[in-house]
Order: C-alpha cells, then structure tokens, then sequence
C-alpha cells in the first residue's frame, strides 16, 4: 500500500494570519514562508486532511522560549516536507523535542515542531481535519 503523497498548488506563501490564527504559539510571528494542501488523490471522495509547511521567524524571547523545550540531539525534518521551501532553511542545527511537538498538536493538529540553533527561526510540519 502506498502512502498518501502531499498535494498542493505549489504557491509559497508569506501571509501570516493563516498560520497565526491556527497556532496561537505564533502568534507574534514576524514573517513566514509556507505552503499548504491537501493529502492524496483528490479524486478520491472523504473527509481530507491537510498539511502545512512553515519556516516562521520569531522575536527572540519567542525563540529563545522554544529553544528552551527542545532537546539536545539533531533530528532530521520530515522526508515529505516541502522541497520547495527546504532552501529556506537556515543552515546549522535544528532540535526537535516531543514537548515542542506537543505544544503544536492540540485538538485536529499533528505537528513536527523544529527549532533552528541559529537565528529565530521555527520549523513546522503539520497535519490536520
């Protein structure tokens, strides 16, 4: 059985309200570079779930906050997060930590949460209903 494959326009976007009105953990994001769509076929009828991508900067008492909750050891992004907006990663370190995971999947949404060592940069791949 094949996994279900992220489908999208492929537009990158900057606008953050749509990132900050679903993850109030955001909510003092300063810029953002994103995309979003759906999971599978779309021909296939159902409920469909969604995904989002994001490499958000935050203010540095934000970051420095989430830095605190990850964990020491490197964990490598997503294999299907988006290709298109892997560029834009800054270079360097990124930790991972379950706690931060958990800070960004509450209700509908499963997230993977990434915190750059350098900068003020997030990461995040999410999915949701």
């Amino acid at each position: 059985m094949q996994s279900a494959t992220k489908d999208g326009t492929g537009e990158v976007r900057h606008e953050l309200e749509p990132l900050t009105s679903r993850f109030p953990q955001l909510s003092d994001a300063e810029a953002a570079t994103w995309m979003s769509g759906t999971m599978g076929d779309p021909r296939v009828p159902g409920p469909s779930t969604y995904w989002i991508d994001a490499i958000v900067e935050l203010p540095e008492a934000t970051h420095a906050g989430l830095l605190k909750a990850a964990s020491a050891s490197e964990l490598p992004l997503p294999e299907d997060f988006s290709s298109q907006l892997r560029g834009a990663i800054p270079a360097g370190q990124v930790l991972n930590s379950r706690e931060l995971d958990e800070r960004f999947s509450q209700g509908r949404f499963v997230s993977n949460v990434y915190v750059a060592t350098d900068g003020r940069t997030v990461i995040l791949s999410t999915l949701f209903q």
